[in-house]
């Protein structure tokens, strides 16, 4: 069944797109999508303004997939171009957390005291008319942050996820999602001469690292820090180390916030985790955009089995990416695949880790 991509702006629906592309990532906080449309020129400017003139920059949008929704944000770019012929008009958008990437946070305090993550993202989302869903266990309230001159939302939250070893994304809906990496299955295997049309690995060293130190200031009291003894306060850090990286490569990282010893090991082990997604990545092209077994779109944030004799891959990997594009190379789902630890802490990682306190060590 043929399905269209249809873009919803300024009261209108906008189809026959010539040239698609929609973007959603378990990385990334906000989807996003590019569209592009060639009109053919009929000497009547007046019929093409009709068509054309309600799609205005910064206008809500959303756009769909066979009446399913994918993205819901606002049109970033409007890029109109012609020749003797024709009229190519292009448009791009992101969701509605792109607002949270681009602009500043702008509070009178300036910091949040013994606020949990949920907290201090809902505090930062609201202006934006921006819903937070939390899927997961964010973790213990963080005893002081303080907010940068100029930082973004996305800024001050991706720090904060560090340190609890938690995603942001956003959903469909344009809602911010702060939540771990999933179980659940896509329902399908990508398998080489079946269903995979061409594929790419990337097998890289450069983002691993033998060991990973956090240094952080630390508060004997929690939240009571300010009103603590001078004494009291003093250095933490969290040593993790990377068994499968066999030479001497070590990385220090210095924490942004007071934190405890659970909050830097925390840190710790998920920068190693993200170094392991970093540098272990396929992306694989199939045709159409809905698994064939289920009749669902492909989805990020599920684990499908991979089976690959010439990139050397076969177990079952999460998925942290999915494209979806039609041009003349017709319609194609990239499907990016990575390590499913890659973007959790397993339990051996927790038992490599080596706490300090006190004076920061060398």
């Amino acid at each position: 069944m043929a399905e269209e991509i249809i873009l919803k702006a300024g009261g209108n629906v906008y189809g026959g797109w010539t040239k698609i592309s929609v973007t959603r990532s378990l990385e990334a906080m906000s989807g996003s999508f590019d569209l592009e449309l060639t009109w053919k020129w009929q000497g009547n400017s007046g019929q093409y303004k009709a068509f054309m003139e309600p799609i205005k920059q910064g206008e809500a949008c959303i756009v769909e997939i066979g009446g399913e929704r994918v993205i819901t944000g606002y049109v970033d770019d409007w890029v109109p171009s012609y020749d003797e012929g024709q009229v190519i008009i292009s448009v791009s958008g992101r969701d509605k957390t792109s607002d949270l990437v681009d602009c500043s946070i702008d509070m009178a305090s300036g910091q949040f005291n013994n606020q949990t993550l949920t907290q201090i993202a809902n505090t930062v989302c609201k202006p934006f008319g921006i819903k937070v869903i939390v899927n997961t266990d964010v973790g213990a309230a963080f005893p002081r942050i303080q907010i940068e001159q100029g930082e973004t939302p996305h800024e001050l939250l991706s720090r904060l996820a560090r340190q609890r070893g938690v995603l942001l994304t956003s959903d469909t809906l344009g809602n911010l999602v702060i939540t771990r990496r999933s179980k659940q299955s896509a329902g399908v295997s990508l398998i080489l001469g079946e269903n995979v049309k061409a594929a790419r690995g990337r097998f890289s060293y450069r983002q691993r690292f033998s060991k990973f130190k956090i240094k952080a200031a630390g508060a004997a009291f929690g939240g009571n820090w300010d009103s603590a003894p001078l004494s009291s306060v003093g250095g933490i850090s969290a040593e993790v180390t990377d068994t499968e990286v066999g030479r001497y490569r070590p990385m220090i990282i210095v924490n942004e916030e007071i934190t405890t010893a659970e909050g830097a090991a925390k840190r710790g082990q998920w920068e190693r985790q993200r170094s392991i997604a970093k540098s272990n990545t396929a992306e694989y092209t199939v045709t159409g955009w809905r698994i064939p077994q289920t009749g669902k779109l492909w989805n990020i944030n599920t684990l499908v089995p991979v089976t690959d004799e010439i990139i050397g891959l076969d177990e079952e990997l999460l998925i942290s990416s999915v494209m979806f594009s039609e041009d003349d190379a017709g319609r194609l789902a990239v499907v990016s695949v990575v390590k499913p630890e890659s973007f959790d802490i397993p339990a051996q990682v927790v038992k490599q880790t080596k706490l300090g306190g006190g004076e920061w060590s060398q």
